[in-house]
């Protein structure tokens, strides 16, 4: 099957995506503007406009009140932080916080911060994978999913709704752009 250019584009970003892992990110205190840049550069694939950004400062104030995230130590947020904010930013997609909450504490007393954060990136860049990796290549295709340990049901499921989910969106963007220029709407037509 031969993709629209723009979503071929896209399965290749995911496809190359590679998220930054917990012993990655920096080991000193940032404050909030350097915070939006990491996780702005790292999830420029949510496709935010200026208009909708990926995250703001306000938005970083409200998960702190949400206890969403820890308060940052002298107005600078360290690796913890900058990695709950990722998980928290690509979650809130398709979870509203309440969940996004109760799945992170979930996660983290299984298997502890670093440890999910880096098996969340793991998931999710498996689910990019398994998703947009044949989507060029047949017109019908299966997905299969196969031993998922007990403990990752939650995990997997989540991660590749989020991916489905920007898929989808992508997909429909897409067709929204062809339908516009297949119908005609030229600036250049005399009436």
């Amino acid at each position: 099957m031969k993709l629209k250019p723009e979503l071929e584009d896209y399965q290749q970003q995911l496809l190359d995506l590679a998220f930054i892992r917990f012993d990655e990110l920096p080991d000193f205190g940032v404050y909030s503007d350097q915070v939006i840049a990491i996780i702005e550069k790292q999830l420029s694939f949510l496709n935010a406009t200026q208009e909708e950004r990926i995250i703001t400062p306000a938005m970083i104030n409200n998960y702190v009140k949400l206890q969403l995230i820890d308060k940052p130590e002298k107005k600078k947020y360290f690796k913890t932080h900058i990695a709950q904010l990722i998980v928290i930013t690509l979650l809130k997609q398709v979870l509203p916080l309440s969940e996004v909450k109760k799945g992170l504490e979930l996660q983290v007393s299984i298997r502890g911060f670093q440890i999910a954060y880096d098996t969340f990136c793991q998931e999710l860049e498996y689910a990019f994978g398994m998703l947009f990796r044949d989507l060029d290549k047949k017109e019908h295709f299966t997905y299969t999913l196969e031993d998922i340990h007990s403990e990752n049901i939650a995990l997997k499921m989540i991660t590749l709704s989020l991916a489905s989910k920007l898929l989808t969106q992508k997909i429909i963007l897409v067709d929204g752009v062809s339908h516009a220029s297949q119908k005609g709407e030229n600036t250049n037509d005399e009436t």
